[in-house]
């Protein structure tokens, strides 16, 4: 047997056995019973239409026969899906015949054949008595493993036997295994430099003649054997071998380069089993091939089974990730990891039916119109087992920016308190508009309807704007400009009520009680407190009370007596911004104004001559009384008629 005396006849006392037609989820195994016999067959190669491999069939009663002792030919009978693709089949094979050669050494064995690209030139392994008589060599063997070159006649014939430079008298050479370019060549050999026992090899052609080999090192070669290597489609190598860990006896390998350094991996199940499984081989599209084994269940001792990796059927489905409902006429693009494209267009259900291969990586790419695009790499397994495999798509978010202002005086609503209701999706969230009157929400989503609404509290009335609606119809799912909504209130009505207010400790706001006539005044400039303010809005006259409370002692001790007498437990230090709002007050009222700078008040009855003079800020208080700061020089008023 060849792995319990890996060193006498490597090919030619293989015994690896059958499984015949085994399918798992993801890869199947069949035996090729079409060639197999009770004999061994082993290390099929893909060749023209069929494989080339080596088995013993009709006995050959003479070494000089004209035909390759122990090579042999099958033509494959193509299935339909492959029926263009050289090695591929269905696993089923015309009988096979041998292979026709001329000029070679008698009593001669040959096996693993590899070929160039052209297919004119073999290079293989032969076995052959050592000079001497069958004289033992220093390993103790009298046979002898070496490469040798030959040259192709027609499809099925070759002469022109000429030994490789590297093979070496003492030890063995064999199953050379060449590159697309046909510029390395990966080979067994037991030669010094190894690890132990047998080795795989690399040699590289310099210029026209095969250079030095070099022993590939760990973690591919081990104490062991390592034996018929075969190289892969992407560049790598297989290679079997019965170094510690496999699952017994001799199993199969995958190795590739990877940061200047060799990686190593047994390939499981189903390809290894606790028998040999040696001689894998990728047909060109590597999801099919061959390997060779001595499993239960076979014709007996060693058998080819032709391997191919399934497709599996898979349903995507895409679907709006918010409502669920499916997307018709998404695009899908899905790659593999050999960059095979397939493109999709969603049918009315919003899906699509690709077949994928396992044991492959794809990404698949998702587009459509108003929605993020998706993309996502998964397994072929991944895809199988969640079929259908839902994709999400996220529409497309923008920020919506508005302001808010009262409807005839176009003045800004600072404070205003903004809702936004989904319509869609019944969700309602608020924004508080800044000291400009400005309001912004994120996240508004392309194909939802919206609504706005804008309320503010002026003294005791509740403004309502009118509601904004903004349909989904309005957004543009493809552009990238922001939504602007302008929300307007309704002008507040004059607040005139009268009230007692809490006395200053001076008695600054009692109104006199004894009948004293109020004076008449028609304007204001004369008599300043805190200056004109008809340029600021009620945030930019707090800042400017604040930036007064804040350097004139005075100015804040006249503050903070004002605001505690109108309920604010610290004064002035309780206000903000929200504090103040404009009003218009109705001329002929009576009440006590500033006076002075000194803050003195005074009786009197307000006949404004301009319009202005009537403007004010009101203070919100919390105790109901009412207090204006007169926009015109910013004096102070509390008045009832």
């Amino acid at each position: 047997m060849i792995r319990k005396n890996i060193l006498t006849l490597l090919f030619l006392s293989l015994s690896v056995a059958a499984f015949c037609q085994v399918e798992i989820e993801e890869v199947s195994l069949t035996n090729l019973a079409d060639i197999n016999t009770e004999n061994d067959e082993f290390v099929a190669v893909p060749y023209g239409e069929g494989i080339m491999f080596n088995g013993i069939g009709d006995k050959n009663p003479c070494d000089t026969c004209g035909y390759f002792n122990g090579l042999r030919f099958a033509k494959n009978k193509p299935s339909a899906a492959d029926a263009d693709m050289e090695g591929g089949s269905d696993c089923s094979c015309s009988p096979s015949e041998k292979v026709s050669a001329t000029s070679y050494p008698k009593k001669s064995n040959f096996n693993a054949p590899t070929f160039t690209s052209d297919r004119s030139t073999m290079y293989l392994t032969q076995n052959f008595n050592r000079p001497g008589g069958g004289e033992m060599n220093v390993q103790g063997r009298g046979k002898k493993l070496k490469i040798v070159m030959a040259q192709m006649n027609d499809l099925n014939s070759w002469s022109n036997f000429v030994d490789v430079p590297f093979n070496m008298v003492d030890y063995e050479t064999a199953h050379p295994a060449l590159t697309a370019d046909g510029q390395t060549m990966y080979f067994t050999s037991d030669r010094p430099g190894g690890l132990g026992g047998m080795d795989i090899w690399k040699v590289t052609m310099q210029g026209d003649t095969w250079g030095e080999p070099t022993n590939l090192g760990a973690p591919i070669n081990s104490p062991g054997n390592e034996i018929f290597p075969s190289v892969a489609r992407d560049g790598g190598i297989y290679y079997a071998s019965n170094k510690s860990g496999g699952s017994g006896n001799l199993d199969v390998y995958s190795a590739s380069m990877q940061g200047g350094s060799w990686t190593s991996a047994n390939l499981g199940a189903p390809f290894n089993s606790s028998a040999d499984d040696l001689g894998y081989v990728e047909n060109p599209d590597g999801e099919s091939g061959y390997i060779t084994s001595n499993r239960a269940g076979g014709k007996g001792n060693d058998d080819i089974y032709c391997w191919k990796i399934n497709k599996a059927p898979v349903q995507l489905l895409v679907e709006d990730g918010n409502s669920n409902d499916r997307l018709p006429g998404s695009k899908i693009n899905i790659v593999d990891n050999n960059g095979s494209k397939l493109d999709y267009i969603a049918d009315g259900e919003g899906g699509a039916e690709p077949d994928v291969t396992y044991r492959r990586t794809y990404t698949v790419n998702v587009e459509k119109e108003g929605y993020l695009p998706w993309s996502k790499e998964l397994t072929a397994k991944e895809l199988a087992m969640a079929s259908p495999y839902i994709v999400p798509l996220v529409p497309r978010a923008f920020s919506l920016d508005g302001d808010v202002k009262f409807i005839e005086s176009l003045e800004i609503a600072p404070g205003s308190r903004i809702v936004l209701h989904n319509l869609t999706t019944g969700e309602k969230r608020e924004a508080v508009a800044d000291e400009n009157g400005m309001f912004t929400f994120d996240n508004i989503y392309c194909f939802e309807d919206y609504e706005l609404i804008a309320y503010k509290t002026v003294g005791t009335e509740e403004l309502e704007s009118a509601k904004f609606p903004l349909p989904a119809s309005a957004i543009d799912c493809a552009g990238d400009e922001k939504v602007k909504v302008p929300l307007k209130l309704p002008e507040p009505k004059p607040v005139i009520v009268e009230k007692v207010c809490p006395t200053f400790s001076e008695g600054m706001l009692s109104l006199p009680t004894d009948g004293t006539a109020p004076k008449a005044i028609s304007a204001l400039g004369s008599r300043p407190q805190f200056g004109n303010s008809h340029d600021v809005d009620a945030a930019g006259f707090y800042n400017k009370l604040q930036d007064r409370y804040n350097r004139s002692a005075r100015d804040k001790k006249f503050l903070d007596e004002l605001f505690t007498s109108l309920g604010y437990s610290n004064g002035f230090a309780d206000a903000n911004e929200a504090t103040f709002y404009s009003v218009t007050i109705p001329n002929g009222m009576t009440g006590n104004m500033g006076y002075t700078k000194r803050h003195r008040m005074k009786y009197v009855q307000l006949n404004a001559r301009k319009g202005q003079d009537l403007e004010a800020f009101q203070v919100a208080s919390i105790n109901g009384c009412d207090v204006y700061f007169m926009k015109t020089c910013g004096n102070l008023f509390y008045f009832k008629q």
